[in-house]
């Protein structure tokens, strides 16, 4: 995604502090700058957003700046909470003294860990992010730094900030995308976050839909494992997470939505020893290596409940550990492999007749999927439109084939092992 450039942070808070007392003498007395410098830094910000904020006759504002003033006001706060109590007797000259470059700094140091990563990704050099973090720390009077070694870490103080400041800035592109929303220009961008069982039916499904009704709008695809991408949530780094749901959420920033309940399966090859098989038994299942998903899924967890019923003395060859269904597949065409899976991840695969579930029940098995997203999160039009697709779609999912069709296909030929 092409990096935004940003207006002076002074003069948004010169805006809201305008649209607050519907004059513009107010708002430079409240911010201590004169009346001239104050309009010169009102049309630059115009300037940059590429609009007009406010009717200057009646110092009303127009539609878009109801727009700006409503993501202004959200971006601010975002800042203001980034401050930790013992700064906020402070918080005016905090607010006053910090600017995006600081933001940024923090930002892309609790992203990428270290100040040479930071730099590379924002195109500046070392020293120069080292500055700005170090100024940032100065200006909220809290250490955000600490020493590990000869590393370099966040506070926990560092750490809630950096939070705090990638939701700005995260607002910001939201701020700008909404702006062009208003104008019917729909180019602006979705950043979904997916877990293994939504990657290859629903997901790609929605952004083609929605790609085709706006054809300017840019969708960013995240993979990785669940504790990752909802550290990314929780950070406004991905808009949404689609993908199985968690009995037990720990995040007070976060909730849940269910869409719809998968069930595993126990799957392999369509020509695969136990595919004709009508009463396997754990002690069949025990007997070919398996491929798991990552440790702390609901799928591992299913797995981990089916593998101890098997023989004390024919323990589970848990033989390849993956999330990547690309990779489950490969294992599975090419050898004895057996996977937990849904027949939502694999259904081209079943009616192409590569893939064939086994007749073994999995009590227990089925699970939520849904997004989860931030309680506060606002999305812009194009990104309600997408959340409102994934629920039609989520709610018009045909139901996976009865267990006893997909077993009544013939194997498949030899020559796909």
């Amino acid at each position: 995604m092409p990096t935004p450039t940003y207006p002076n942070l002074r003069h948004i808070r010169l805006f809201v502090a305008c649209a607050e007392t519907a004059s513009l003498t107010s708002a430079a007395t409240a911010l201590g700058i004169t009346q001239p410098a104050a309009s010169q830094a009102l049309r630059r910000l115009e300037k940059h957003l590429d609009t007009s904020l406010v009717e200057r006759d009646t110092m009303t504002l127009t539609a878009e700046g109801r727009i700006a003033l409503q993501r202004s006001r959200r971006l601010l706060d975002l800042i203001r909470q980034a401050c930790p109590p013992a700064a906020r007797a402070a918080i005016v000259t905090v607010e006053t003294r910090l600017a995006w470059p600081h933001l940024r700094a923090i930002a892309t140091f609790a992203e990428h860990g270290s100040f040479s990563a930071a730099a590379r990704m924002l195109g500046q050099s070392e020293p120069a992010v080292q500055r700005a973090a170090r100024e940032a720390e100065a200006v909220m009077g809290v250490c955000l730094f600490e020493n590990s070694g000869r590393n370099v870490r966040l506070t926990v103080a560092g750490l809630s900030a950096a939070r705090w400041f990638s939701l700005a800035l995260a607002e910001f592109v939201s701020l700008r995308d909404e702006l062009l929303e208003a104008r019917n220009h729909y180019a602006g961008r979705i950043s979904i976050g997916t877990l293994p069982l939504t990657r290859t039916f629903l997901v790609p499904e929605v952004i083609a839909h929605l790609a085709n009704r706006f054809p300017l709008a840019r969708f960013e695809i995240v993979e990785g494992s669940y504790e990752v991408l909802v550290d990314d949530l929780e950070c406004g780094r991905i808009d949404i997470l689609v993908g199985a749901l968690r009995r037990n959420l720990v995040s007070n920033t976060l909730h849940q939505e269910p869409f719809f309940d998968f069930e595993l399966s126990v799957v392999g090859r369509a020509d695969h020893p136990l595919a004709q098989s009508r009463k396997i038994t754990p002690d069949d299942l025990a007997g070919y290596p398996w491929v798991v998903a990552r440790r702390g899924t609901p799928s591992r967890e299913t797995f981990n409940a089916m593998a101890a019923t098997f023989p004390k003395d024919k323990p589970a060859r848990r033989s390849v550990e993956t999330g990547s269904l690309n990779a489950i597949r490969g294992v599975l065409l090419k050898s004895d492999h057996l996977a937990l899976l849904s027949s939502h991840q694999i259904r081209y695969e079943l009616a192409a007749n590569f893939l064939a579930v086994m007749d073994y029940p999995l009590p227990d098995s089925r699970r939520p999927v849904g997004v989860t997203l931030r309680r506060h999160w606002l999305p812009t039009m194009l990104q309600a439109e997408f959340l409102a697709l994934l629920r039609q779609h989520s709610a018009e999912l045909d139901r996976p084939a009865p267990l006893s069709r997909l077993r009544e296909r013939p194997p498949s030929p030899s020559n796909m092992r």
